[in-house]
């Protein structure tokens, strides 16, 4: 990639290598073959990216819930998950009934004080 920056790998195979997509594909298959997780009839099955989405999107609650500047911190989540930025953070935050309730919530305390003064 073009004007990409190296940088130390964090999670290696046996030989000290880059982890591979389709190894970890094959590998969190078999994991789940074994748990005995299946996909929910109707729904897609458990995916990696299922798991980063979930982790994306609570930890955003969670900031809201704490009122924390979920913005300003939405860099430090683009870096657990990898990303070069919070542009590509963005397709993980779907819009639960969960994070749209904690958001709201907090757009109305932060706006009662606008509408009393």
């Amino acid at each position: 990639m073009l004007g990409a920056k190296q940088v130390d790998v964090f999670l290696t195979n046996r030989m000290g290598k880059r982890l591979n997509y389709s190894s970890q594909h094959l590998m969190f298959g078999r994991l789940l073959r074994r748990a005995g997780i299946r996909a929910i009839p109707g729904q897609r099955r458990p995916s990696l990216h299922s798991f980063r989405h979930t982790f994306a999107v609570k930890r955003l609650t969670q900031w809201h819930r704490d009122r924390k500047n979920a913005q300003e911190l939405l860099p430090h989540l683009s870096v657990y998950l990898g990303h070069v930025g919070p542009a590509s953070t963005y397709w993980y935050l779907t819009a639960t009934p969960e994070l749209l309730r904690t958001a709201a919530q907090l757009f109305d305390r932060q706006n009662q004080g606008a509408a009393t003064k």
